[in-house]
């Protein structure tokens, strides 16, 4: 009979996390969480309050190809990090028949780690993933000693190898979604399963004819300790820090110092052959979470997965933004003579040629003055995506005012002006970006303090002012884009995107850099 004792927990500290980890916490989260050292906590799961819209805005799937990188990603961080564990002392005792032998194996330390054969699965049946291992090897040293008690007590010591070989695996991670819209992850004690086929222990040191009574005891007694606790120890990791960890994910990104984006799950994830998650995918002023009013169009199903990872973004999204930027007037520039160009100044002034000749009364008025255009969103601009283009419209007023020699503004007049614009979506490090390519611009006049005027006579003074203040201020937002959800370590490479009627979809595979 062999009794024996271990510490409740066969690795210190949190030994499981590099496995899951690198395993599932990126499968989990990638395409609906972000580094947290930018994100902020959000409230409720606000899309369940009575009218905010459930329908996402934004899709993401995990391809198969994607779980078996991600797999051998975290088979690399688990060979690394297995090595580095501290593994309890164990205490034990056997009878052998010459009597009772109490010992100890202490200083245990992993030589030789290695993972041969692994699948990271979705489970559709368990909603979640399966991770299973096989053929694990293992090698360990450390020292041993016994004593044996009697009329001649006998002790000895010296040090060990042990070889564990044909070790297996399965757990199976449940994944849902909390009442904040983050990914929650747990384990049952029958999602778990572990065996270690065989483990040969080689005592060194000391009486070789009597500890070899008892090597096969200490060897089952490891092996015991070993198939009786492993999945003790993950299920308390699942259910404890990772799922702790994923409570602090976060699911809001900020664009700037304006707006944010809502990256929340507004469903469970579903794991058909591939892991795929809806999110609400809207733009908010920060702190003000009011619901865009405009419909989120429908991503049709799509099968593809031959990249790692699929994104799809709907036009609801940047639509939402636009609907954010005018409620907070982010969408308003003042034209001056000194954030022109030095060329460009030339059209700021009453006395300018194609001015003068087409509306006179301006230099009149106001000869040879300086000029301010003050442009105004009128409307929250809407982005069309199709098939064969991006489309962005703007409304908005155009006003100049004269600048007066006291430096007050002398009203002119107030067109209204619809942007048409061309516009290139693009991929930048793990931004999405775009990029206002081309624009044409239609107006009419709706008040004006100088008399009646043809509103093509405007059509110059109205484009340089799109050309050298709005644009560039709209590209520059552009150029920083909008970052998608990631994972420390993890970036998107080889991009691919391609239009749809109302969406875009983004294929591309990932590198890892530790």
């Amino acid at each position: 009979m062999v009794r024996s004792g271990v510490g409740s927990n066969m690795f210190s500290g949190s030994s499981m996390s590099p496995i899951l980890a690198g395993f599932l916490v990126v499968c989990c989260v990638l395409g609906s969480s972000a580094n947290r050292n930018v994100y902020r906590k959000v409230g409720p799961y606000k899309w369940k309050l009575n009218g905010w819209n459930k329908e996402p805005g934004f899709k993401a799937r995990i391809s198969q190809k994607g779980l078996d990188f991600l797999r051998d990603v975290g088979i690399q961080m688990l060979q690394k990090q297995i090595q580095q564990l501290t593994i309890p002392d164990i205490h034990g005792s056997a009878d052998i028949g010459i009597g009772d032998v109490k010992y100890d194996v202490t200083n245990i330390r992993i030589t030789t780690f290695s993972i041969p054969t692994a699948s990271l699965t979705p489970d559709p049946a368990a909603g979640g993933l399966t991770l299973k291992t096989s053929g694990i090897n293992l090698k360990v040293h450390g020292d041993w000693h016994y004593k044996i008690g009697g009329f001649i007590p006998i002790s000895d010591s010296g040090n060990f190898d042990a070889s564990a070989s044909s070790i297996s695996l399965a757990v199976t991670l449940r994944i849902g979604v909390d009442a904040t819209g983050r990914p929650n992850i747990s384990s049952k004690a029958l999602d778990c399963s572990f065996n270690i086929g065989g483990l040969d222990v080689d005592l060194h040191g000391g009486a070789s004819w009597l500890y070899n009574l008892f090597d096969d005891k200490i060897g089952d007694a490891i092996k015991d300790s070993l198939n009786g606790q492993i999945c003790d120890t993950v299920i308390d990791e699942v259910n404890g820090s990772l799922e702790d960890e994923l409570k602090d994910l976060q699911v809001i990104a900020p664009v700037g110092d304006v707006v944010e984006i809502d990256y929340s799950l507004v469903e469970s994830p579903s794991f058909n052959g591939s892991i795929n998650t809806a999110h609400k995918g809207e733009v908010y002023p920060i702190g003000n979470t009011t619901e865009c009013p405009l419909p989120v169009p429908q991503i049709p199903p799509d099968s593809d997965i031959s990249r790692m990872v699929f994104i799809w973004i709907t036009e609801y999204l940047p639509n939402s933004a636009g609907y954010a930027l005018q409620n907070v007037g982010f969408l308003q520039y003042n034209v001056t003579p000194e954030n022109v160009p030095a060329e460009e100044k030339n059209y700021l002034n009453t006395s300018n040629f194609a001015l003068d000749l087409l509306i006179p009364q301006i230099n009149k008025m106001y000869p040879n003055m300086a000029m301010q255009i003050n442009v105004n969103s009128t409307k929250a601009p809407v982005v069309k995506v199709a098939s064969t283009g991006v489309q962005a419209v703007l409304v908005g007023d155009f006003i100049p005012y004269a600048i007066l020699p006291n430096k007050t503004l002398a009203y002119l007049f107030t067109l209204s002006v619809t942007i048409s614009a061309k516009v290139s979506v693009n991929f930048t490090g793990n931004n999405i970006t775009w990029n206002i390519s081309s624009f044409s611009t239609t107006m009419k006049a709706v008040h004006s303090a100088v008399g009646p005027f043809f509103t093509s006579a405007l059509q110059l003074a109205v484009n340089t002012a799109i050309k050298v203040d709005l644009i560039p201020d709209l590209n520059k937002l552009g150029a920083v884009g909008a970052p998608l959800p990631q994972l420390d370590g993890f970036n998107f490479t080889k991009p691919v995107v391609s239009l749809g009627e109302g969406f875009l979809k983004i294929g591309t595979d990932l590198t890892y850099t530790p």
